[in-house]
Formats: C-alpha cells, structure tokens, sequence
C-alpha cells in the first residue's frame, strides 16, 4: 500500500499520475474515515461469508473470482467494498479468475502484463481518458462542445492538465496568447443554482446501469479540488431525463468504460449537462457521505456489478 506513493515536500506523490496529496487535516480526517468504512465492510463480508458456508444451496454455486491488472485496488477504490459486499473474490492470479479487470491509475495505457489468459477484462476499451479525449467522445456523443479554442474564444474559459487526478483547474480569460502545454481549455461550466454552491453529479456506471448518484457540493474557493462542503446520495432519475441518461451511457460505451465513475456538471445557464471527467479506477465512496448512505451506495453499485458478472458469464459459457 505505502508502495503507491513518495513523499516530498510535506505531500504525498501518488506514484503512477504524479497527483500530490496535501498532509493536512483533511487529508487525515478522510483516512480516518476510510479505515472506519473499510473495518465495516471486512465484518460485513466476513459474516456474509460465514452464512454462506453453512447454506448448502450456497456451496452448490461457486464464488466469482476477479483478478486485476497491471496494478491491484487499495482499500480506497470504490471496486474493494463492491467486490466485498458483491461476494466476488479478489485472487491475485489471473489463472485463476473467472473475469479480469484493466486497473491503471494513469491516463492512458501503459502496456498489460504478458501471458495474461484469454479471459473478458472489464474496462479493457477503456484506455485514454485524457481530458481531450473526454471532450471528443462527449462532443460526438451529445452533439455539443465543452472543448474551446484558447486563441479564438473570448470570455472566461477552464484551464486544466491533460493528467488524472490532479485537480488543478484554473479559471483563465481569453484569447489566451501562449496556451500551456499539456493543458486543455474547456467551457466554464456554471454548476451551480444560487452562483455561490457548485455541484458535482458523480456518476457511478456500472455496465450499462447508473445505479447511485453523489451529488457533491463544493464552495467556490474548493471548486476545482477534491473537498466537498457536503456530498447526499440520489438516483439517476431524480438528475437526469431518460434522453440524458441514455446519451451518458452511450458515451461510456464509447470511451470504454463498464466500471468507473463520471463527473457530470449541469449549466445553469443553458440547462445541459456536460461530462467532464472519466474515473476508470473511481475512489469511493465519498468520505464526506453519511455513514449510512455509504453502505446504501455500495451495496446498490455492488449489486450491479454481481449482476454485470454473472451476465458476461453467461455469455462466454454460450460462446464457448
């Protein structure tokens, strides 16, 4: 686990994406947090898995296995406490699994490791989620652009790192003379319905489905980060029309992803929603969420992803 990251400068460097996490008291408070929850889950699964044993039908029907690749999931990925509360095993050799799941940090493919068997990898489209590339797929998804162009646009524009997991938005006016390099410039989307609360529809996709959605509200001086003053659970229904949902799963289809989370912003101004980021390897859940509605979230997420398995299942054993 202390593998993932390095130290320097009172941060810690996430490895893989170079993402700086602050030693704050934030940053200790959501660990604290994340060790409760996950203390929650091991003794839900653990019980879980006692009764199981003691169910006859239950030992009649084996337990889905899944392996990850390149990279395995910590405790902080939203895919540990589905596959815990989902009764899916996490075995470290891909032999061995049922299903394999493509789990890499960075945002584009780096390359899998060789001699992987011929088994269905989950996410295996799902390798370049650059913001560029989000913008393009969404563009030719929805048939508007969050993409703009610095030298021509006039007014106030995002600027951020093509990199996952940075959060280092900067509001920028334009025409901008000298673009950064590896930065995108993208429409300054008004998530907000009073100008002074911004909100973040996370989208959690689970093949196919949006089982759950975080609504996460941030004031304007933590917009661009990963704080939230206060994150509620709601449905897809309650945010989306059924035209919407149905675009956001085409585009997940197109970029690739079948396990992951969205951030979805609602302009408030024109009223659509735009996609501005892709979690293949989505946290979770929020550390800000009550207690409550975490297991609620998770137990849902989990649900979907057992009943994506079990179909990819059935239609390998068809095909075979």
């Amino acid at each position: 686990m202390l593998n993932d990251f390095s130290y320097k400068n009172g941060q810690l460097i996430v490895k893989h994406t170079g993402a700086a996490i602050p030693l704050d008291a934030g940053f200790f408070r959501d660990v604290a947090r994340v060790a409760g929850f996950t203390m929650e889950i091991s003794a839900i699964s653990a019980a879980r898995a006692a009764r199981a044993r003691l169910a006859a039908q239950e030992q009649r029907t084996p337990r889905i296995r899944i392996a990850f690749a390149p990279t395995m999931p910590q405790v902080w990925y939203a895919i540990w406490p589905v596959c815990h509360l989902a009764g899916i095993d996490i075995v470290r050799d891909p032999a061995q699994a049922d299903i394999l799941f493509y789990f890499d940090d960075r945002e584009t493919a780096q390359g899998m490791p060789a001699g992987l068997p011929a088994t269905y990898m989950i996410n295996a489209r799902c390798i370049d989620i650059r913001k560029s590339r989000v913008a393009e797929v969404f563009e030719s998804v929805f048939g508007y652009s969050l993409s703009i162009d610095p030298f021509t646009h006039s007014g106030l524009a995002l600027m951020k790192s093509e990199r996952n997991g940075v959060h280092d938005g900067q509001i920028t006016p334009c025409p901008y003379v000298v673009p950064r390099k590896g930065a995108v410039y993208q429409r300054l989307v008004d998530n907000t319905t009073d100008g002074r609360i911004y909100t973040d529809i996370r989208t959690p996709v689970v093949g196919g489905s949006l089982p759950v959605i975080y609504l996460k509200q941030r004031t304007s001086s933590m917009r661009f980060s990963n704080e939230n003053i206060k994150v509620s659970l709601t449905t897809a229904d309650d945010q989306f029309s059924a035209e919407e949902q149905s675009l956001i799963l085409a585009f997940a289809r197109e970029i690739g992803l079948e396990f992951g989370g969205l951030d979805v912003l609602r302009d408030r101004r024109d009223g659509r929603i735009y996609i501005v980021d892709v979690n293949k390897t989505d946290m979770g859940p929020p550390t800000a969420l009550p207690r409550a509605e975490k297991l609620i979230a998770m137990q849902k997420l989990a649900d979907a992803f057992r009943a994506y398995l079990g179909n990819l299942l059935q239609e390998n054993s068809r095909a075979a």
